[in-house]
């Protein structure tokens, strides 16, 4: 808790050090004055305010306690400073950060643009740059699998409206841009991405990872007749843990799940009268406007000349001078990067700007709803954006995107930074009962792993969604007619262990060649092991490990020739999507990637090549085997696969909710309960989990 407010506040170096300077600058070139916190708790109804109180009151009543009995947790007397006292400031600072963490998508325009600098400058792509920028960052793609099926869809035949874009529209934008270059751009996006504070809250073990799975059966596809629910939100896996098992009862109020440490509330449980499950959206609900400046300290909106707002902020540095940040503000919100050549700022706006707290108010309203009504319209009220399902004892289950989503201009790319003028301001949001919904769905099931929420749903910004998308994989494993508790724990055990690619890229591997002219040798030895890959990573496989490198050869192999590697493997990986790849050996693209070379010639360098890596791992193959990714283990081996829910739960509703979960490795910063669920993750195994005031 004391890291997470220090972060969240931007006061990390005051007793940590000049390593978290950078950290407490980016935080504080976006962040909340205490005035604007406390203007959001003011918003708040009478339950969320005595939620927020009480709890500020508790914890001061333990550092009070434990300061007095000597108690406090060890890292205060190592970093030689005492606690602060808790303050409402600091409760509003973690949930803030938690809900832009998790509940918030977009602003990658200016990646975008960095793309198609970087595109511009490869001699192979002069004359496509626009087919290639289509090709990996498209729209809209028919194919991939939502969340709600056209079937079920209530609104398939009226969604909200979207921009369309076409290559004019992009053009006549692109036309407009300011000129900047990847100098400028590369430090502005990872301001714009928060990088350094994400970067920071990994080592510190507060939630730092966005993932999330959920699955929800109602009773057409139950074999019990009772819905089931199985929620696996994904934030990493830490010791200490980054989330608490929790339980609380008291007049009224009867509730069950996880809580995130520094905040009121469960965020993942049940009441006796429903059970629910989060994931990350992933909408794009922030853009980059950009205005042209006037002089040093001022900008122009439409006719108007406005002064850029200015928020200066000093900070301590334990062993080191004072810093000074000074946070400038366009009426869009914070600037992420000042161009004095283009003359321009640019400015993120976030849908939720000053309203984040909404979302734990939805969540207070919501912890007493007794029907999928007042479910719904307590969880509607939520500014940030989530996939939220539900079940009930009566047998409903139910599934909304939450959040505010803004209506754009048309006219524009929503890929590129807006201008910053009246005629292409948001239009307002989309209304809650026009974003992706479903209650009951004829299918019997909701499945979620952070992917579409609807076919119409549009990527904008971010290439996110297409053909192939890890909600596939959870869906494979959903597919007998009616479905069980033991189910639901085999689909995670299996997802965490199964690779969502494989399936769409399978029947290449029969075209390459049997036996390649100058091949490196073990080459027919490394083709038996992947033709005999089945799609699991398992650890100590040889096969997975083969498939592996010879999908990251294939990606290579494709685009390389022709758009470089993007400057970084990494990026390159994240930018050449799977369904890319795909698209490409189809010959489904508007560039031509496969060059004058067949598919098979494509599939058999990629193997070759990758065969040539694998030589260099061990000059046998025996030596190629699989180390399985999972998480580490103070003192103890590594737990193998680590793509599972750093707290998972599953469902039954019954009469009484019936629920079973893991929260892995422990939920305590030391002591016994630190590592006690270690076993249980090595065995994939769950403990029975229920209410305050249930009698066992």
């Amino acid at each position: 808790m004391e890291t997470s407010r220090r972060l969240a506040r931007g006061r990390m170096a005051a007793v940590f050090g000049t390593a978290f300077v950078a950290s407490d600058k980016e935080v504080l070139q976006s962040a909340y004055t205490d005035d604007e916190l406390q203007g959001q708790y003011d918003g708040l109804g009478t339950q969320s305010k005595a939620a927020i109180d009480g709890y500020v009151r508790g914890v001061n009543a333990y550092i009070s306690q434990a300061t007095a009995s000597n108690t406090l947790p060890e890292g205060y007397a190592k970093n030689d400073f005492k606690p602060e006292p808790w303050t409402r400031a600091d409760t509003e600072a973690i949930a803030i950060r938690l809900f832009q963490l998790f509940g918030r998508g977009g602003a990658g325009e200016l990646r975008d643009m960095a793309l198609l600098d970087y595109l511009q400058g490869q001699p192979n792509a002069k004359g496509k740059v626009l087919d290639i920028l289509d090709d990996f960052a498209w729209q809209n793609d028919p194919a991939a699998t939502p969340t709600v099926t056209p079937g079920d869809d209530p609104l398939s035949k009226s969604p909200p409206r979207f921009p369309i874009v076409n290559r004019q529209i992009t053009e006549k934008h692109l036309a407009g841009l300011p000129k900047l270059g990847l100098f400028e751009l590369i430090p502005a996006i990872r301001l714009a991405e928060n990088d350094e504070s994400k970067r920071i809250g990994e080592i510190l073990k507060v939630p730092f990872k966005t993932g999330s799975y959920c699955t929800v059966v109602g009773p057409s596809r139950s074999a019990t007749g009772r819905p089931l629910l199985l929620s696996g939100p994904q934030m990493g896996h830490t010791t200490p843990a980054i989330i608490h098992e929790t339980s609380m009862s008291a007049p009224g109020l009867s509730i069950s799940g996880i809580d995130v440490p520094g905040v009121p509330g469960i965020a993942v449980g049940m009441t006796p009268n429903f059970a629910w499950g989060l994931t990350t959206g992933a909408a794009d609900t922030e853009d980059i406007f950009y205005f042209a400046t006037e002089g040093t300290d001022s900008y122009r909106y439409g006719s108007e000349v406005k002064p850029l707002t200015k928020i200066t902020n000093t900070f301590k540095v334990k062993g080191g001078s004072d810093q000074t940040v000074v946070q400038q503000r366009t009426i869009f919100g914070p600037v992420v990067l000042s161009s004095t050549g283009s003359h321009v700022v640019f400015a993120r706006r976030s849908s939720f700007w000053n309203q984040e707290l909404k979302s734990l108010e939805a969540f207070v309203n919501v912890y007493q709803a007794r029907t999928p009504d007042e479910i719904e319209t307590a969880m509607k009220a939520a500014s940030m954006n989530f996939n939220f399902f539900y079940a009930t004892p009566k047998g409903d289950i139910g599934y909304r995107y939450l959040g505010r989503m803004p209506i754009r201009a048309e006219g524009l790319d929503p890929r590129f930074p807006t201008p910053a003028e009246p005629q292409y301001d948001w239009k307002g949001m989309v209304p809650q009962d026009q974003m992706p919904h479903v209650r009951n769905p004829k299918s019997g099931l909701l499945a979620n792993w952070n992917n579409k929420p609807a076919t119409w749903w549009p990527n904008l910004d971010t290439p996110t969604w297409g053909e192939i998308f890890r909600n596939t994989a959870l869906l494979s494993n959903l597919e007998k007619p009616k479905l069980n508790q033991q189910d639901l724990e085999f689909a995670a055990w299996n997802i965490a262990r199964q690779d969502e690619n494989f399936p769409y890229f399978k029947n290449y591997i029969a075209q390459i060649a049997p036996h390649a002219p100058g091949g490196p040798p073990q080459y027919e030895e490394a083709l038996e092991y992947l033709k005999a890959f089945d799609g699991r990573l398992m650890d100590g496989s040889i096969s997975a490990r083969v498939y592996l490198n010879f999908f990251n050869q294939l990606r290579t192999e494709l685009f390389v020739p022709t758009t470089g590697n993007f400057l970084d493997p990494s990026l390159f990986s994240l930018v050449a999507q799977p369904t890319v790849m795909l698209n490409a050996l189809r010959g489904k693209m508007k560039a031509n990637y496969l060059g004058k070379r067949t598919v098979s010639e494509v599939v058999t360098a990629s193997f070759k090549n990758a065969v040539v890596a694998m030589q260099k791992v061990g000059p046998n193959v025996g030596s190629w085997r699989l180390k399985a990714g999972g998480f580490a283990v103070p003192g103890e081996p590594p737990v193998p696969y680590g793509n599972r829910g750093s707290y998972i739960q599953i469902v039954d509703l019954m009469a009484v909710p019936n629920g079973m979960n893991i929260v892995a490795p422990g939920e305590a910063e030391t002591g016994p309960h630190s590592l006690d669920q270690v076993p249980m993750a090595r065995a994939w195994t769950y403990k029975p989990f229920g209410f305050a005031d249930q009698k066992h």
